[in-house]
């Protein structure tokens, strides 16, 4: 009797045990699912959306590019209408400036302090780092492009890139390069110029691509030879001749030269060409 008492509560302690014992690995076992979601699972996924909300937003800015260059060749009034299918961020639009200078027998003889280009910006909020703060990833252009379109490089104007300027958002960026036009006819001959800009004229800003449903409507808004805002007058090129011209365009990292051409010429012909589009925001709800 005292030996099956015995058995018995054996029988006991160890089915006990074993209750504890798989306790403890099913409460292991959440742990470990639980820590396994938060620290791979959703990380993943979360990449996974900014990724998808980054290709969106890049492949807006591209058609938007291409329903633009298509207006750089009409008539002033035409027109493109063109969705907003980038679902994240907010899209503003802006202007920005070059630093242009023409120089002549060694010195400046026509500053263009602020040469106004178009810029269009898609501000994207994540806090998931996927590329590192100092990188900028070209989506179209490259940074071995020079600032002007020439017969160097691509003959494409548009750049868009791709930055991440602080810890919690990233930035698209779309712009156009000037065209640069030259007829040189050699030493003791003529320089003709001519530079083509392109900037943006915008009634507003989406504040939120998440809120609604957009379009835009753009159209060439105008066409201006020689404007006075850069110091022409009368809308006539700035002439002048004399030994080694040159020009360079400074953004950010120095002046580079754009053009350079040695030797004396007896005329020197300088014009700018500015195209604006202008950019309407649609809400369609």
């Amino acid at each position: 009797m005292g030996d099956f008492m015995v058995l018995k509560k054996l029988r006991k302690s160890k089915s006990a045990v074993s209750n504890i014992l798989s306790t403890i690995l099913i409460v292991a076992l959440m742990v470990t699912s639980t820590a396994l979601t938060y620290s791979v699972i959703i990380p993943t996924i979360d990449r996974g959306r900014l990724n998808a909300t980054l290709s969106t937003s890049a492949l807006f800015l591209t058609k938007m590019d291409g329903a633009m260059q298509t207006l750089f060749y009409d008539g002033v009034g035409a027109s493109r209408n063109l969705e907003v299918d980038a679902f994240s961020g907010s899209l503003e639009f802006r202007t920005q400036g070059l630093n242009v200078r023409f120089f002549i027998d060694s010195a400046i003889f026509f500053p263009i302090p602020g040469l106004a280009f178009g810029a269009a910006r898609f501000t994207i909020p994540s806090d998931i780092a996927i590329m590192d703060r100092s990188n900028i990833d070209y989506i179209k252009g490259s940074a071995y492009f020079p600032l002007a379109v020439t017969d160097e490089g691509s003959s494409d104007p548009a750049m868009i890139a791709m930055t991440r300027p602080s810890g919690d958002e990233y930035r698209m960026e779309l712009w156009y390069r000037p065209f640069l036009h030259v007829r040189d006819t050699g030493v003791g001959g003529d320089i003709e110029l001519s530079i083509v800009v392109v900037e943006f004229n915008a009634t507003e800003s989406v504040g939120s691509l998440n809120d609604g449903t957009y379009n835009l409507m753009l159209n060439k808004s105008s066409l201006e030879v020689n404007p006075a805002k850069y110091g022409f007058t009368n809308g006539n090129p700035i002439t002048t001749s004399g030994d080694d011209f040159y020009m360079t365009i400074l953004k950010n990292t120095g002046p580079e030269i754009i053009y350079l051409s040695t030797g004396a010429r007896a005329s020197v012909s300088i014009s700018i060409v500015v195209i604006t589009l202008g950019i309407e925001v649609i809400s369609l709800f």
